[in-house]
């Protein structure tokens, strides 16, 4: 069945993941950090799913879809195996007696997309990036702090500490430049997201931290910022329990997702404005 093997490609790439971590690699949860930050529409399941099979992709889609584009997968090329799901739309009869239209996902099903690097035919509109300045996502990126009812600060902290985040507050510290303002800023808000009371009895420090990171890792990179020196030092997300490594893997797709789309759908705004 087309479910049992869907589900086998994802245990498979989960269990390669959990390998490279026990192995104490942490290139393979960069890839995958860093798909997050080009792929921040697919779930986190297809992002290591692209990653382990295609670590150098940087644009995926499916095979009509280039054609759209007037593009061509080049005769050969294998495809990238992701997880599709099955949707479903139904007629049903509410409490009052009237009838309503209820969907909902009832499994998936293996597909295949094909990165750029694949495909041959007409150029793609280029995309801006930034390059290792933030501008005026800085200012975006603290007003999301403030919107999201935290006090934010900028203070002179103890030699070695660049941030800090407790309970609704974050404190920066004062003279860091704009790019690794905005990495530290990120970092702190990914712990306010994600390490409230609860999550912070149920993991350890290295958990948080690497969560923390990646989230950070994967917006910097989403935004073209240079963060090559953030996370390479946190590996030990794995401590023996898959359960636990699916869920960080899943709380630094979300968290960063929501990141990225607040300050993108922020800029485009003024640009509309403008």
């Amino acid at each position: 069945m087309k479910e049992d093997r869907a589900k086998k490609l994802a245990d498979d790439a989960l269990a390669e993941l959990k390998a490279q971590l026990e192995a104490g690699h942490s290139e393979t949860l960069l890839k995958f950090i860093e798909c997050v930050s080009r792929f921040h529409h697919y779930s986190w399941r297809n992002c290591m799913l692209i990653a382990l099979q295609n670590p150098g992709a940087t644009q995926v889609a499916g095979f009509r879809k280039w054609l759209e584009l007037k593009r061509y997968v080049r005769k050969g090329e294998k495809g990238i195996a992701i997880l599709a799901p099955l949707t479903y739309r139904r007629k049903v009869e509410a409490d009052d007696g009237r009838e309503q239209t209820e969907s909902g996902v009832r499994g998936f099903r293996v597909v295949h997309v094909f990165d750029v690097s694949q495909t041959e035919g007409e150029e793609l509109p280029e995309l801006a990036h930034i390059k290792g300045d933030p501008g005026d996502l800085l200012e975006g990126l603290e007003t999301l702090v403030r919107e999201s009812g935290i006090e934010l600060r900028y203070e002179v902290l103890p030699l070695g500490t660049k941030g800090v985040s407790e309970k609704g507050s974050i404190v920066v510290a004062e003279g860091l430049g704009a790019a690794e303002r905005f990495a530290v800023l990120t970092h702190e808000l990914a712990h306010e997201w994600l390490h409230g009371a609860e999550r912070r009895q149920e993991t350890t420090m290295t958990v948080r931290e690497t969560e923390a990171e990646a989230v950070a890792y994967a917006v910097c990179s989403a935004l073209g910022l240079d963060c090559s020196t953030h996370s390479s030092d946190y590996i030990q997300l794995y401590q023996g329990d898959t359960e636990v490594l699916s869920q960080s893997l899943a709380l630094i797709q979300q968290t960063a997702t929501r990141v990225i789309r607040a300050l993108t759908s922020a800029k485009q705004d003024e640009e509309v404005a403008a």
